[in-house]
Protein backbone atom coordinates (compact mmCIF):
# COMPACT_ATOMS: atom_id res chain seq x y z
CA UNK A 1 0.00 0.00 0.00
CA UNK A 2 2.67 2.25 0.77
CA UNK A 3 4.32 1.90 -2.33
CA UNK A 4 1.34 2.43 -4.45
CA UNK A 5 0.43 5.60 -2.45
CA UNK A 6 3.91 7.10 -3.43
CA UNK A 7 3.34 6.01 -6.69
CA UNK A 8 0.29 7.49 -7.05
CA UNK A 9 1.47 11.03 -5.56
CA UNK A 10 4.76 10.93 -7.97
CA UNK A 11 2.52 10.15 -11.15
CA UNK A 12 0.10 12.41 -10.30
CA UNK A 13 3.24 15.23 -9.32
CA UNK A 14 4.60 14.90 -13.08
CA UNK A 15 0.96 15.15 -14.58
CA UNK A 16 -0.01 18.27 -12.73
CA UNK A 17 -2.92 16.54 -10.90
CA UNK A 18 -1.75 16.63 -7.43
CA UNK A 19 -3.16 19.06 -5.34
CA UNK A 20 -1.83 19.31 -1.64
CA UNK A 21 -4.86 17.39 -0.14
CA UNK A 22 -4.67 14.72 -2.33
CA UNK A 23 -0.58 14.04 -1.15
CA UNK A 24 -1.51 14.87 2.80
CA UNK A 25 -4.39 12.30 2.33
CA UNK A 26 -2.01 9.91 0.41
CA UNK A 27 0.52 9.93 3.24
CA UNK A 28 -1.94 9.99 6.08
CA UNK A 29 -3.52 6.55 4.78
CA UNK A 30 0.33 5.13 4.53
CA UNK A 31 0.56 5.87 7.79
CA UNK A 32 -2.81 4.18 8.88
CA UNK A 33 -1.02 0.89 7.67
CA UNK A 34 2.29 1.01 10.26
CA UNK A 35 2.61 -1.29 12.19
CA UNK A 36 3.33 0.18 16.07
CA UNK A 37 5.95 -1.24 18.65
CA UNK A 38 4.29 -2.82 21.22
CA UNK A 39 5.71 -3.34 24.91
CA UNK A 40 4.90 -4.76 28.12
CA UNK A 41 1.88 -6.57 27.12
CA UNK A 42 0.07 -7.50 30.78
CA UNK A 43 -2.47 -10.10 31.16
CA UNK A 44 -5.58 -8.19 32.59
CA UNK A 45 -7.99 -11.31 32.52
CA UNK A 46 -10.57 -12.39 35.20
CA UNK A 47 -13.54 -13.96 36.89
CA UNK A 48 -16.42 -12.17 37.45
CA UNK A 49 -18.06 -13.97 40.71
CA UNK A 50 -19.67 -11.58 41.49
CA UNK A 51 -22.51 -10.48 38.36
CA UNK A 52 -22.12 -12.33 35.06
CA UNK A 53 -20.26 -15.30 36.62
CA UNK A 54 -18.09 -15.04 33.35
CA UNK A 55 -14.68 -15.75 32.38
CA UNK A 56 -13.31 -12.68 30.69
CA UNK A 57 -9.93 -12.37 28.57
CA UNK A 58 -7.75 -9.60 27.26
CA UNK A 59 -4.20 -7.54 27.98
CA UNK A 60 -3.25 -3.75 28.22
CA UNK A 61 0.24 -3.20 27.15
CA UNK A 62 2.59 -0.35 26.64
CA UNK A 63 3.56 1.52 23.10
CA UNK A 64 4.78 4.32 21.60
CA UNK A 65 1.73 6.20 20.69
CA UNK A 66 0.98 9.48 21.54
CA UNK A 67 -2.45 9.37 23.91
CA UNK A 68 -5.76 9.51 22.46
CA UNK A 69 -4.19 7.66 19.27
CA UNK A 70 -6.54 4.77 18.20
CA UNK A 71 -5.08 1.28 17.37
CA UNK A 72 -6.65 -1.39 15.76
CA UNK A 73 -5.12 -4.63 17.42
CA UNK A 74 -5.09 -8.44 16.67
CA UNK A 75 -4.81 -9.92 20.42
CA UNK A 76 -4.28 -13.56 20.78
CA UNK A 77 -3.46 -16.12 23.69
CA UNK A 78 -1.70 -18.90 23.37
CA UNK A 79 -1.21 -22.16 25.48
CA UNK A 80 1.57 -23.39 26.96
CA UNK A 81 2.89 -25.34 23.94
CA UNK A 82 2.54 -21.20 22.05
CA UNK A 83 -0.14 -22.30 20.29
CA UNK A 84 -2.93 -19.67 19.50
CA UNK A 85 -6.37 -20.49 21.33
CA UNK A 86 -7.99 -17.59 21.63
CA UNK A 87 -7.97 -13.86 19.03
CA UNK A 88 -9.85 -11.03 18.69
CA UNK A 89 -10.26 -8.22 16.85
CA UNK A 90 -10.39 -4.54 19.26
CA UNK A 91 -9.64 -1.11 19.50
CA UNK A 92 -7.32 0.59 21.88
CA UNK A 93 -6.67 3.78 23.03
CA UNK A 94 -3.61 5.48 24.01
CA UNK A 95 -3.86 6.95 27.34
CA UNK A 96 -1.02 8.59 29.51
CA UNK A 97 2.51 7.22 29.50
CA UNK A 98 2.21 4.86 26.54
CA UNK A 99 -0.24 2.84 28.32
CA UNK A 100 -3.16 1.40 25.78
CA UNK A 101 -6.65 0.21 26.61
CA UNK A 102 -9.85 -1.23 25.18
CA UNK A 103 -11.66 1.46 23.55
CA UNK A 104 -15.61 1.29 22.98
CA UNK A 105 -17.95 0.01 24.09
CA UNK A 106 -17.67 -3.68 23.55
CA UNK A 107 -15.64 -4.55 26.63
CA UNK A 108 -13.18 -7.41 27.58
CA UNK A 109 -14.58 -10.59 25.17
CA UNK A 110 -15.69 -13.67 27.36
CA UNK A 111 -14.07 -17.29 27.24
CA UNK A 112 -14.76 -20.78 28.73
CA UNK A 113 -13.49 -21.70 31.84
CA UNK A 114 -11.38 -24.09 29.97
CA UNK A 115 -9.79 -22.06 27.12
CA UNK A 116 -9.29 -19.62 30.48
CA UNK A 117 -7.13 -22.05 32.31
CA UNK A 118 -4.82 -22.75 29.26
CA UNK A 119 -4.09 -19.18 28.55
CA UNK A 120 -0.50 -19.24 29.17
CA UNK A 121 0.30 -16.09 27.46
CA UNK A 122 -0.84 -13.31 24.98
CA UNK A 123 0.15 -11.45 21.75
CA UNK A 124 -0.55 -8.37 20.19
CA UNK A 125 -0.25 -6.53 16.96
CA UNK A 126 -1.47 -3.08 16.10
CA UNK A 127 -1.68 -0.47 13.39
CA UNK A 128 -3.52 2.84 13.70
CA UNK A 129 -6.76 3.00 13.53
CA UNK A 130 -8.14 6.30 12.05
CA UNK A 131 -6.65 9.80 12.21
CA UNK A 132 -7.06 12.14 15.09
Amino acid sequence: MKKFAIGLIYILGLTGCASESTVNQSESSAELNTQVNIYDIEDSSFYDDQETFAYYWGVNFTTDQEPSTKLNCRISAFNDKGEEILSVQQIYNVVNNGVAVIYGMGGMPTTTKSKFKEMDSFGAECTKAFNQ
